[in-house]
């Protein structure tokens, strides 16, 4: 194990509020966990297996709650059961056949009269090793993390909102600083992903930001292509956007995310240097 005691920067912004600008991210987050995008899918299904404990479960559950908690009247990653949809990742190959991608075209929600979302698909070889050999990577970060920040800050799960922040800023273990450069994507996956793949709860995260989720094959009309209902967000500083909240305002960009989000497989630390040289080339352009 590595001696390594530095601390992290962890993005936890001094805003008054968050939901402007996950809002304008969450979108992109929806769209990314459907069937065919390279987002990290995130299993569910009443058979699921679980892999964490009940008290890494707890712990898991403390931390989803203060990456994206509920504010503004919305409710936030706890509600919308964020944990339970890491947890499913983790046991994703503990059911025949994996579930891992989801099949599709189309959900219920938008006309078709069977959920196609439901019934995952099994994976080829090179899919199966690949998968599995990420897998086992996320449950040794995960275990390791939650194992260490329920040790090291006992009763981490039933502390404040508050005080639970200030252990995840100050945090100087390195078990812990690596589950949560996972954590934070993860969060955002399972707070406004699609429900099939295990976040999203009943939809408590689409209603939150007034996304009313996959359309098709229904679509849309005329009028609400041309004229959308738009809630306008506040203007936002976008360098400090970026620097914040990585992981989300990279889902929100063009193809050219994929690319990121492929190398940083999920490691909030990866993605976020990353984007930060990019800015700072775009800075260097203007």
């Amino acid at each position: 194990m590595t001696t390594d005691t530095r601390s992290t920067d962890l993005p936890w912004p001094d805003l008054p509020t968050r939901r402007g600008l996950l809002a304008g991210a969450a979108g992109a987050v929806a769209l990314l966990a459907v069937p065919g995008l390279p987002a990290v899918a995130v299993p569910v299904g009443r058979d699921r297996a679980r892999y964490l404990d009940e008290d890494q479960l707890a712990t898991l559950a403390g931390v989803v709650d203060r990456v994206v908690p509920a504010d503004d009247g919305a409710p936030g990653a706890l509600a919308a059961r964020a944990h339970e949809s890491i947890d499913a990742l983790l046991g994703a190959f503990r059911t025949d056949p994996p579930q891992i991608y989801a099949g599709g075209p189309f959900s219920d929600r938008g006309g078709a009269r069977r959920n196609d979302f439901e019934r995952f698909l099994p994976l080829d070889a090179y899919e199966r090793k690949a998968w599995k050999r990420r897998v086992r990577r996320l449950q040794k970060v995960y275990t390791r993390g939650l194992d260490a920040l329920a040790s090291s800050v006992p009763g981490f799960a039933d502390l404040p909102g508050p005080l639970r922040d200030l252990a995840l800023r100050t945090t100087q273990d390195p078990d812990v600083t690596a589950m949560m450069g996972l954590a934070v994507t993860h969060a955002f996956e399972g707070t406004w992903g699609a429900p099939e793949y295990g976040g999203n709860r009943d939809g408590v995260g689409w209603e939150g930001i007034g996304f009313d989720g996959d359309r098709q094959p229904r679509g849309y009309t005329d009028e609400e292509v041309t004229d959308p209902e738009i809630e306008m967000l506040p203007l936002l500083d976008v360098t400090r956007a970026l620097a914040t909240y990585g992981p989300a305002m990279a889902l929100a960009t063009s193809e050219a995310s994929m690319g990121l989000l492929a190398e940083a497989e999920g490691d909030l630390r990866v993605l976020s240097q990353r984007l930060r040289g990019l800015l700072a080339d775009v800075e260097d352009l203007l």
